[in-house]
């Protein structure tokens, strides 16, 4: 990505020497008054591009306390206070297919803690790592959820909802909740003896 900026960038410098050279060869003294004045301001629009994309490419790392989590534990993620509620294994409705061993169902409460709204998508931020290493995005269930996680929070605005997945059997997974303008993750260890630990109210 970086290398195609690059190319791009060095392009349109190419492009605007090409243009000052014939502004300069092929009009008159108020052409090319004229002619430089845009070239000055091309080139002040190309500076002020250049350090957006410098901007862009910092990513921002978010600081999460140490130490491992479990069922039950709540964790700040960038002023979204999340806490892991209950993992459960489900069975579906009568038109869900697993293409693994079974539903496995997180359940989670997210609170905005900032004073801006915030955008939750459980299909960009939460997946599920299996003991083998592999990653599950979320998948969809007709029966045996009790409501999405997703939406728009508000300030000090609370949500709560369900995400499952499916996936193979493993002795333990891990859930974990990113976003994709942050660098870190929050990392949920869940032994699959928890999976049908209760704690819905």
């Amino acid at each position: 990505m970086i290398r195609k900026i690059g190319f791009f960038i060095l392009g349109v410098i190419l492009v605007l020497g090409l243009a000052a050279c014939n502004n300069g060869s092929e009009v008159n003294n108020s052409s090319e008054l004229e002619g430089s004045i845009e070239t000055e301001d091309i080139e002040k629009a190309l500076e002020k591009t250049i350090v957006n994309l410098s901007n862009y490419n910092e990513i921002e790392k978010v600081e999460i306390s140490e130490g491992d989590l479990f069922v039950g534990d709540t964790v700040d993620f960038d002023g979204l206070e999340i806490t892991l509620n209950e993992v459960r294994i489900e069975q579906g409705g009568e038109y869900d297919t697993k293409i693994n061993d079974q539903f496995v169902v997180a359940n989670l409460t997210i609170t905005n803690t900032t004073d801006e709204d915030k955008e939750i998508s459980s299909k960009l931020s939460i997946e599920l790592k299996d003991e083998d290493g592999y990653l599950y995005s979320p998948t969809y269930l007709s029966e045996g959820i009790r409501g999405n996680l997703q939406g728009s929070l508000i300030p000090g605005e609370t949500l709560r909802g369900e995400v499952p997945f499916d996936v193979p059997n493993s002795e333990k997974y891990e859930l974990q909740f990113s976003h994709f303008s942050k660098l870190g993750k929050a990392i949920w260890t869940i032994p699959s003896s928890e999976l049908n630990l209760k704690t819905l109210d």
